[in-house]
């Protein structure tokens, strides 16, 4: 028996959209929860998902028991902070390119994934 990744996506602009699509689609993974400040965008993807949780509060997706693994596609500026939490929260995490906008903050995220 595969077990499967409960996927929390953060951003559900184009590359959210892209992504959440992708994830639905594979066998090992399971949206389990949408995200994104735009009431609009979470509208259109939580029509395109039935049955997968959507909000605009980070905070709850990252307190989601549900939710094993955070893909953050969020503009660059908020990759590391968010990022950042996800790690802290105890989720895997998967970031969209850039993983940070500079060296140093894209090292402490491998030190704290590493952790």
């Amino acid at each position: 028996m595969t077990s499967r990744v409960n996927v929390g996506i953060v951003g559900l602009g184009y590359w959210g959209n892209n992504l959440a699509r992708t994830f639905s689609k594979a066998r090992a993974a399971r949206l389990a929860h949408l995200c994104d400040l735009d009431p609009g965008q979470r509208a259109k993807l939580s029509d395109a998902h039935p049955g997968t949780r959507v909000s605009a509060d980070y905070e709850a997706l990252l307190a989601d028991d549900d939710v094993d693994a955070v893909v953050v596609a969020t503009p660059p500026s908020r990759h590391h902070a968010m990022a950042l939490a996800a790690l802290r929260a105890g989720k895997h995490v998967w970031v969209e390119k850039p993983l940070a906008l500079t060296a140093a903050e894209g090292r402490e995220l491998v030190q704290v994934a590493r952790a």
